[in-house]
């Protein structure tokens, strides 16, 4: 879709950070990234798939920092169509729960943002590890148990319906030989990450409209005192924080097919700036 101006409206912050015309959430979206890169950065691979890829933005960030074959799907068509356009990144739509994929064909699957939202989460992830021969990297909310059975109960459209905790993934063993996971997105740090965006907020049935009201009229003066240094300082802090605190609403998983391609070391050192640099021009769809 596009926006009034013309421009595609994108998933990810495709045009950097400030330069609207995509999804809210920017800095939530870049900590997500970081932490899959940084994740990446600890595999030896040649070759990645991401399922659930939208645009095409975290397979091109992979490629242009690994220097790896790459490949984007999506449920939707439209989604594959722009990662294409956007990124030059070749992909199809596809159903989580039946890829069509040969077994092993790619190094690593990344799923980010996607299994909090599939029917069946145990056969989705197990095609996921079907056609890695490496590893697979998955990232999904931490939310309560009573806000999906809410999801659940009345049956909300495109809702998250499951609960994610540490040990959600212990079911691939033995199929993968060991999974490991890391918290991040401090839930205080995202009220902080909320200010640094100085984004406009709409009506919203979270918070009473005085209070929306209130961060609207003080979007000028956020936008002057913090900028994107603020940002890059917030992405490395919640990275710090999340281990010290038990608090936090995401996490990442590494579901290990092949132990030997796992290094605790990384291979290539990640930076905030890497991110945020990375970026395109405003995209019209013709």
């Amino acid at each position: 879709m596009t926006d009034e101006e013309g421009i595609y409206h994108a998933h990810q912050p495709i045009y950097g950070f400030r330069k609207g015309h995509s999804e809210p959430g920017t800095i939530v979206r870049y900590i997500i990234t970081y932490q899959i890169m940084k994740a990446l950065s600890h595999l030896k691979f040649t070759s990645l798939l991401d399922v659930g890829g939208a645009e095409g933005y975290k397979a091109a960030l992979a490629r242009s920092i690994f220097d790896v074959n790459v490949r984007s799907s999506d449920l939707s068509g439209e989604a594959c169509n722009r990662a294409k356009e956007i990124f030059d990144v070749d992909g199809e739509p596809v159903d989580v729960h039946q890829l069509p994929y040969n077994d092993n064909e790619f190094d690593v699957v990344l799923c980010n943002e996607t299994l909090e939202h599939v029917p069946d989460l145990q056969k989705a992830t197990n095609e996921l590890i079907r056609v890695c021969s490496k590893a697979v990297i998955i990232t999904v909310p931490h939310e309560p148990k009573e806000f999906i059975e809410n999801n659940i109960r009345e049956n909300i459209p495109h809702s998250h319906i499951h609960s994610f905790d540490t040990d959600s993934f212990n079911f691939i063993i033995p199929g993968a030989f060991k999974v490991i996971s890391r918290r991040f997105l401090n839930p205080y740090l995202k009220l902080v990450a909320g200010i640094v965006d100085a984004v406009k907020l709409e009506q919203s049935t979270n918070y009473p409209q005085f209070l929306i009201n209130s961060y609207n009229s003080c979007l000028p003066l956020f936008r002057l005192v913090f900028g994107w240094r603020s940002a890059g300082m917030l992405i490395k802090l919640d990275n710090f924080i999340s281990n010290l605190i038990p608090s936090y609403s995401g996490m990442i998983f590494i579901l290990l097919k092949d132990a030997n391609c796992y290094s605790t070391n990384p291979k290539k050192q990640i930076t905030t700036q890497q991110i945020m640099d990375f970026k395109v021009p405003y995209h019209y769809l013709s």
